[in-house]
């Protein structure tokens, strides 16, 4: 059989005695190391920049919200509280990366807009890590990446009010370990994340009202809409994991009491607003009968008809349970398909940060 010539030419090449297949060898090792050593750090420098601006839209959004609502901060302690909540949030980073740090700079400007005052918060952040070896023997110490967030928030008939209802499954499956953790208390942790991103962003408690409904198979435990959000937390920590699930008439106390005449009287009577209405509706597993995901469907029906907010939170779920949620949030960015505890974790952080904006909003 006659050979095709670039094959021919191969099996030539590894024959030869001439030290062509060395020599070739020797030039393309090296240049293969190069080329996954540039891979690896065009990687990590995409990754900090995504972690870096998160970061930096966080720490604005906190900074221009608490300025609005202590009148005695000077700029000078609001830069530093900036630059302390940024290093917090950047704080994980650091072993994700070699040597790494940033060097923030922060402008904060006041505005006089009508006799309403406004604060803008500039925040821009370059940060650097370690290059790979090969970088490094080719005379690139560092990677740095360069990011900007801004936030501006306003006088009281700017900001906005929320009245937000949390759904949490605490079925028998909860009781899992995941991650080297038990699910209920990895749920937990990203509840007390939530109500300590509300407490930073509404310190005075005058914005945002909360509460809870946990279920199984049935109702479990009630905790009613309050302006103590630290009531949640104990509520919350206090949850237990036993029991089958069915999710129909914990989802309903929440529709109910966000959907309340009560929540427009509380929030008028303290701001003058009309609230934002949330629901926040999780769970890690399925219903027990087909059945409960068609009544929960029904309700999801009517709270997005009504205008209410619905995150979902699918936490290590199958797919039946992945399904409902999906259809349950009211836009498909506002559910989460949370596949270990860090997810969860970042989930409910994330929902903390996109209903913080309805009283501090990111601009930039």
């Amino acid at each position: 059989m006659t050979k095709l010539p670039l094959l021919k030419k191969i099996s030539e090449l590894t024959r030869s005695k001439d030290g062509n297949f060395a020599m070739m060898a020797g030039i393309l090792v090296p240049v293969l190391f190069m080329a996954g050593s540039f891979a690896l750090d065009t990687t990590n420098t995409l990754s900090m920049k995504t972690r870096l601006q998160n970061a930096v839209d966080s720490a604005a959004l906190a900074t221009a919200t608490r300025l609005y609502k202590e009148d005695n901060l000077s700029i000078a302690d609001a830069k530093a509280f900036a630059a302390d909540f940024l290093q917090g949030q950047v704080e994980e980073d650091k072993s994700a990366f070699s040597d790494f740090s940033i060097s923030p700079a922060i402008t904060i400007t006041k505005v006089v807009d009508n006799g309403r005052t406004i604060w803008q918060v500039a925040i821009a952040v370059t940060g650097t890590h370690e290059a790979t070896q090969m970088a490094r023997l080719m005379g690139r110490d560092k990677l740095s990446v360069s990011v900007a967030g801004k936030s501006e928030s306003g006088s009281a008939s700017s900001q906005g009010s929320i009245s937000m209802a949390l759904v949490l499954d605490q079925s028998g499956s909860m009781d899992w370990t995941l991650d080297g953790q038990k699910k209920i208390n990895v749920l937990k942790t990203a509840v007390f994340g939530l109500v300590q991103q509300f407490k930073k962003v509404d310190p005075k408690g005058d914005y945002i009202r909360l509460g809870s409904v946990s279920y199984n198979s049935a109702v479990t435990g009630k905790q009613n809409i309050t302006w103590n959000i630290d009531s949640v937390r104990s509520f919350v920590g206090n949850l237990g994991a036993t029991g089958g699930t069915d999710s129909t008439d914990a989802f309903k106390w929440g529709y109910h009491k966000i959907n309340s005449p009560t929540e427009t009287t509380e929030h008028n009577t303290r701001t003058g607003q009309e609230p934002e209405r949330i629901i926040v509706f999780m769970t890690d597993g399925d219903n027990n009968h087909y059945s409960a995901d068609t009544s929960t469907k029904l309700l999801c029906d009517k709270a997005k008809a009504d205008g209410l907010t619905v995150y979902t939170v699918a936490f290590a779920a199958p797919d039946r349970g992945k399904k409902l949620l999906s259809y349950c949030a009211d836009q498909p960015e506002h559910y989460f398909d949370a596949k270990n505890s860090q997810e969860l974790i970042d989930a409910f952080k994330n929902i903390g940060e996109q209903t913080s904006e309805v009283v501090s909003r990111i601009t930039q």
